[in-house]
């Protein structure tokens, strides 16, 4: 369960792979939609948010799918 503020699918712009989960709402929701060019410049263009963005991936995914160096 996502909470105000929460986010969901920015693993498929990590990875430029299909997305991981389905995202259900129960009640009116206004989301945001990220292209994952300017969401990567933005992610990976500064070391601590790369390594956040791992620290994602590994605990959704696993410690074997570490984001790319650049990407």
């Amino acid at each position: 369960t996502l909470e105000r503020g929460g986010t969901f699918g920015e693993i498929a712009l990590l990875r430029a792979i299909p997305r991981t989960a389905s995202i259900v709402t129960r009640t009116d929701t206004r989301l945001a939609r990220l292209e994952r060019e300017p969401f990567l410049g933005a992610v990976t263009g500064n070391s601590s948010s790369a390594d956040a963005a791992n620290n994602v991936v590994i605990a959704r995914l696993g410690s074997g799918r570490r984001l790319a160096a650049g990407v």
